[in-house]
C-alpha cells in the first residue's frame, strides 16, 4: 500500500519534471506559432501549477515517509538484535544457575536489553502512527496534485483551441509585407540580369524567413528597389504578400509547445466500488480516475461493479470525460456507459440533424438495443447527471423522439434513472445548454424549452432527458 503510494507520487514528480523540460524546448521550436500574449498565458498557467504543486507538500511528504520508513526498519532491527541477545544471555544465565553460579553483570545486561526493547517498541509504535498519518497526507497530496494537473490540462487545452482558431483564421487572410535581401553578383553582371537570375532564390529566402513552404503560400513577390555596389553585390527591397498555411503539423507542434502530447481523460462512476480497465489492464477504482498517457488508436474501456460490467470501444479524446453509471439494484438493471461530449449539442447542430421518428414496433426494438444509442452529458452536479440520448443511425448523431412510456423505459432500464420535472428542466436551462424543443416530464406532460412552460402533450413522441442519481 505504502510502496504503491511512493511509486505513484514519484511518477508525478518525474512526469512534472519531464513536462517542464519538454514544454520549454518545444516552445523554442514552435516560437513562431505562439505570440507574446499567448506565451505569457502559458507561462502563467505553468507557474501557477508549480506553485500549487509545491504548496501541496507532496515532496515533503515523500521525504518524511522515506525517513520514517527507514527509522521503522532500524527500530525493528534493533528490537530483533536485543531479543537475540536476551535469548543467548538467558541460556548462559540458566546454565550458570544450574551449576551454582550467579552472574550479576549478566543479569544487569538482561535488564538493560529488556528496557531497550520496551523503549524501542514505544518508539516503533510512535513511528508507525506517524507513518500512517504521513501516508494519509501523501494520499491527499496525490489527489490534490491530480486535480491541479487536471485543471492545468483543461486550461492549456482551452488555450490550445484558441491558438489553433487564431491560426485557422489567419490562414484565410492575405498578409502584406516588405523584405530586404542581398545578392552576391559578378562584377560583369548587370543588376537586372543578376536579380532576374536569382529571383527563385530570393523568393525562397523570403519564404524561409516566414517559416518555410510548410508555413506560407506566396501570393505576390515584387522587387521594388535595388542598388548595386562596385563589387557587384546587390541589395534589394521587395513588396510581398502571402497566406499562412494551416495543417495538422501545426496542431502537433502546438500540442508539443503546450505540453499536451499525452492524452489526458477522466473515467467516472456513481459508485466507489467501480473498477476501471483499459484493454483488460486495471487503471484504478472509485468514482473518478484520472488517466494520462500515449493513447492512440482504439481502446476497450471497461468498468465493473458488483458483477455488472460496462464497456466502451472507442478513440479516447484529450479532455474526454467518460461516465459509467451503475444501478443500486444489481439484479434488475444494467445501465449503459456514457461518453461526455466536449462540445454540447447546440441549437444549430440540432437543426442540422435529422429528426428520428420511428414506428412504434421498431422503436420498441431500438429501446432494447444498446448499441444504437449513446448519451451526451448535458449537465452534472453533486446530486444528478443529466443525460441526453442520441441515436447513432448511419454514423450520424440524431435526436431521439419516443413516446412517454418508451422514454420512461429507456431511462429506467438503460440508466437506472428517471425523467426530470418541470423545475429540473428550468434548472438545466439556467445552468446548461439545453437544446430548444419539447421534452417529456416525470408528470407525463411536455416541457417546452422555447416557451419555458409545461403543457399537456401535443405529440405522441418527444425528446427527453434522463436524471441519473449520483447519491448511493
Amino acid at each position: 500500500m505504502v510502496d504503491s503510494n511512493r511509486v505513484a507520487v514519484d511518477k508525478y514528480k518525474t512526469m512534472t519534471a519531464i513536462m517542464v523540460v519538454m514544454t520549454w524546448s518545444s516552445v523554442v521550436v514552435a516560437s513562431e506559432l505562439i505570440d507574446f500574449e499567448e506565451q505569457t498565458k502559458i507561462n502563467n498557467i505553468n507557474a501557477a501549477y508549480e506553485d500549487q504543486y509545491k504548496a501541496a507538500g507532496v515532496d515533503e511528504s515523500i521525504s518524511k515517509y522515506n525517513q520514517l520508513n527507514s527509522n521503522i526498519e532500524s527500530a525493528k532491527t534493533k528490537i530483533a538484535n536485543n531479543i537475540e541477545m536476551i535469548k543467548s544471555d538467558t541460556v548462559q544465565l540458566q546454565n550458570g544457575l544450574v551449576n551454582g553460579n550467579y552472574d550479576e553483570s549478566l543479569m544487569l545486561t538482561l535488564r538493560s536489553s529488556s528496557a531497550n526493547i520496551a523503549t524501542l517498541k514505544h518508539q516503533l509504535s510512535s513511528l508507525e502512527k506517524s507513518l500512517d498519518e504521513t501516508e494519509q497526507s501523501l494520499s491527499q497530496g496525490q489527489q490534490l496534485v491530480g486535480r491541479l494537473a487536471r485543471t492545468k490540462n483543461e486550461e492549456l487545452l482551452s488555450l490550445y483551441e484558441k491558438i489553433k482558431a487564431r491560426h485557422i483564421n489567419e490562414s484565410r487572410h492575405v498578409i502584406d509585407d516588405t523584405y530586404t535581401g542581398k545578392l552576391s553578383c559578378n562584377v560583369a553582371d548587370s543588376m537586372s540580369s543578376c536579380v532576374n537570375r536569382n529571383l527563385p532564390s530570393m523568393k525562397n529566402a523570403f519564404t524561409l524567413s516566414k517559416g518555410g513552404l510548410s508555413r506560407i503560400k506566396l501570393v505576390n513577390f515584387k522587387v521594388v528597389d535595388a542598388t548595386q555596389k562596385l563589387n557587384g553585390d546587390v541589395t534589394y527591397n521587395v513588396d510581398a504578400s502571402y497566406k499562412r498555411l494551416y495543417s495538422k503539423n501545426i496542431e502537433v507542434e502546438l500540442r508539443k509547445a503546450l505540453g499536451l502530447e499525452k492524452v489526458r481523460f477522466v473515467l467516472r462512476s456513481n459508485s466507489k466500488q467501480t473498477e476501471f480497465y483499459i484493454n483488460d489492464q486495471n487503471v484504478g477504482s472509485g468514482e473518478l480516475v484520472d488517466i494520462d498517457g500515449d493513447y492512440s488508436g482504439i481502446y476497450n474501456i471497461k468498468a465493473t461493479n458488483k458483477g455488472q460490467v460496462q464497456s466502451l470501444r472507442m478513440h479516447v479524446e484529450n479532455g474526454g470525460d467518460y461516465f459509467f453509471p451503475f444501478s443500486k439494484d444489481v439484479s434488475n438493471h444494467s445501465p449503459k456507459a456514457v461518453a461526455k461530449s466536449k462540445t454540447p449539442v447546440t441549437n444549430n447542430q440540432v437543426a442540422r440533424q435529422a429528426q428520428v421518428v420511428i414506428n412504434s414496433a421498431r422503436q420498441k426494438s431500438l429501446v432494447g438495443s444498446e448499441s444504437l444509442y449513446t448519451n451526451t452529458v448535458v449537465y452534472k452536479d453533486q446530486a444528478f447527471t443529466y443525460l441526453y440520448p442520441v441515436y447513432k443511425g448511419n454514423k450520424t448523431a440524431q435526436k431521439v423522439f419516443l413516446t412517454r412510456n418508451e422514454a420512461t423505459e429507456y431511462c429506467e432500464t438503460k440508466l437506472s434513472s428517471k425523467l426530470p420535472s418541470k423545475a429540473a428542466y428550468q434548472y438545466l436551462e439556467l445552468y446548461a445548454d439545453l437544446a430548444k424543443g419539447d421534452y417529456w416530464t416525470a408528470e407525463g406532460k411536455v416541457y417546452s424549452s422555447q416557451k419555458h412552460e409545461e403543457f399537456d402533450k401535443t405529440f405522441d413522441r418527444n425528446q427527453f432527458v434522463c436524471m441519473v442519481s449520483m447519491l448511493n
